[in-house]
C-alpha cells in the first residue's frame, strides 16, 4: 500500500494528461466538491479534463472551470448540470438504447454467473463506454461506488485504463446496515480489475486490502485535500443565518447530508444534556428532504431544546458559519476522510467528532487536534463539547496549520503522478 498522506512532500507534475473523471452524482455532499475541486485543479495544471456525470441529483453548482462535462442524456440531470448546459458548456452524452442495455445486462450476468447485477449497472457502463470511445482519454478516475462499477465495466470494452476511489468503509457494522453483503461481492467481483485503487484514509486503504483480495502494490492512499487560503477568504462572508451574528449564546455547528449515517439524533441528545449546564445553540447544515430536517425539529422539541436547534438548508459557502461556530460537531457512525472536519479546522474552529471508522483519527491526530468520542455516546459528545466551549486543548495547538497538511496542492500532486503511471502501463 502506497501512501499520499500529508507528510509525503509534493513533486512535479507529471506529463499533460487527458482524465475523464467519472461521477455518479456530481453534486452531492463533500465528495462532489472534493472531486470537482481536484478537477479543477487538475485543469489548471495544463491537463484536459473532462467530467461524466451519470447523473445528477446533487446540490453543488460551481462546475469546475476549465473542464468538459459530459451529461448523460435522460439520467436525471438537473440544479447544477442543467445550469452548465444552458450555459452551452456540457456535451449531452446519448442514453443508451433499451436493445443495447438489455445485450450488456444479459452479457454481464452470463459472465458474472451468481451476482445480482442489476440492469441499471449495464445502462452506465454503456454510458462510460460510449463517451471513452469517443473522447480516448488517456486514463479513467471514478469517484463513488456506482460510478466505480460503471468505469470498470464499462472502461474494458473501451480499453481505456480505470483508477477507483474509495471514499466510505466498505463493509463492517456501519456499512452494512446501507449497503449489506451484495455490495462486498460486486467489489470482490470487480475491484481487482482496477489499475489503482486509491482508499481516502489509511483505515480505508486497509479495509480494502483485507476484504476485497486486492493487491497491496495497487493500492493507494491519497488524503483528500482542502483549499485553505480559499476557505478563509470566503468565511470572512458575512452569515445569513441569525444566529452567528445576533450576539446570543455560542453555536455548536455540523455540515452534512441528511443521512442516518450521520446520526444527528445522537448529536441533538448529546445538545440537549450540555444546554441542562449551559446556554448554546446548535444547527445542523446539510442537504436534504424537508421531512428529515423536521424531524430533528420534532426530536429537539421532545427533549425541551426546540427553540435552540434548527436544522437548516445547505448553504454553497458553509465556511462562513464554521469560522462563527464556537464548537464544530462530526456525529457520524462512519466516515472516510470528512473534508468538513479540514474545513472546520481551517477555519481555526475548535472540533469534536466521533471515532468513526475511519477517517477522524487520522485527522485528528488520535485527538492532538480536536476531540474524538465514542459513536453513538451523548453524554461523551456533550461532555466534549462542554469542554471545548470552555476553551480546553492543549497549549501550542493550531487548528490552521494542521488542516494546511491536508493541501490541495499535494493531493493533486498524488492524484496526477498516479494516473500518469496507469495511463504509461501496456494495456493487457
Amino acid at each position: 500500500m502506497k501512501s499520499g498522506a500529508p507528510e509525503d512532500a509534493p513533486t512535479a507534475a507529471p506529463r499533460r494528461l487527458h482524465i475523464g473523471v467519472v461521477l455518479s452524482s456530481p453534486g452531492s455532499g463533500g465528495a462532489g466538491r472534493t472531486a470537482f475541486g481536484l478537477s479543477e485543479a487538475l485543469a489548471a495544471r495544463g491537463h484536459r479534463v473532462d467530467v461524466l456525470a451519470l447523473r445528477q441529483d446533487g446540490h453543488n453548482s460551481e462546475f469546475p472551470t476549465g473542464a468538459r462535462l459530459f451529461a448523460v442524456q435522460g439520467r436525471g440531470i438537473a440544479g447544477g448540470a442543467s445550469r452548465t448546459l444552458e450555459n452551452g458548456r456540457a456535451t449531452v452524452a446519448p442514453r443508451p438504447g433499451p436493445w443495447a442495455v438489455a445485450r450488456e445486462w444479459a452479457a454481464l450476468r452470463l459472465r458474472r454467473p451468481g451476482l445480482r447485477i442489476p440492469a441499471e449497472f449495464a445502462q452506465d457502463a454503456l454510458a462510460v463506454a460510449a463517451y471513452a470511445r469517443a473522447e480516448r482519454p488517456d486514463a479513467l478516475l471514478s469517484w463513488s461506488l456506482p460510478a466505480n462499477r460503471a468505469a470498470l465495466l464499462g472502461a474494458r470494452r473501451a480499453g481505456v485504463p480505470v483508477a477507483i476511489s474509495i471514499h466510505t468503509p466498505i463493509t463492517g457494522k456501519y456499512f452494512d446496515e446501507r449497503f449489506g453483503a451484495t455490495h462486498l461481492a460486486r467489489a470482490r467481483a470487480l475491484y481487482p480489475r482496477a489499475r489503482a485503487v486509491i482508499g481516502v484514509s489509511q483505515g480505508v486503504a486497509g479495509q480494502a486490502i483485507a476484504l476485497l483480495g486486492l493487491d497491496p502494490g495497487r493500492v493507494h492512499v491519497i488524503y483528500n485535500g482542502v483549499r485553505a487560503t480559499d476557505i478563509r477568504r470566503r468565511s470572512a462572508e458575512p452569515p445569513a443565518h441569525p444566529w452567528f451574528s445576533d450576539g446570543g449564546p455560542p453555536v455548536i455547528l455540523s455540515v452534512g447530508r441528511f443521512a442516518p449515517e450521520k446520526d444527528y439524533r445522537t448529536l441533538v441528545e448529546a445538545f440537549a444534556r450540555l444546554r441542562r449546564r449551559r446556554a448554546a445553540r446548535l444547527a445542523i447544515m446539510g442537504a436534504g428532504a424537508e421531512r428529515d430536517r423536521e424531524a430533528l425539529r420534532a426530536a429537539a422539541r421532545r427533549l425541551g431544546v426546540g427553540a435552540d436547534v434548527d436544522a437548516v438548508d445547505f448553504d454553497a459557502n458553509p465556511f462562513r458559519y464554521m469560522r462563527r461556530a464556537a464548537v464544530f460537531a462530526l456525529s457520524s457512525r462512519w466516515e472516510g476522510l470528512p473534508g468538513v472536519l479540514l474545513e472546520a479546522l481551517a477555519c481555526g474552529t475548535p472540533v469534536v467528532s466521533t471515532d468513526a471508522p475511519f477517517g477522524p483519527a487520522e485527522i485528528l491526530g488520535g485527538g492532538r487536534w480536536g476531540a474524538l468520542v465514542p459513536v453513538g455516546d451523548a453524554d461523551a459528545m456533550a461532555a466534549a463539547i462542554r469542554s471545548a466551549l470552555a476553551g480546553d486543548r492543549p497549549a501550542g495547538v493550531d487548528l490552521r496549520a494542521r488542516a494546511a497538511e491536508f493541501g490541495m496542492d499535494r493531493m493533486v500532486d498524488a492524484y496526477a503522478r498516479l494516473l500518469a503511471d496507469i495511463a504509461a502501463e501496456p494495456t493487457a
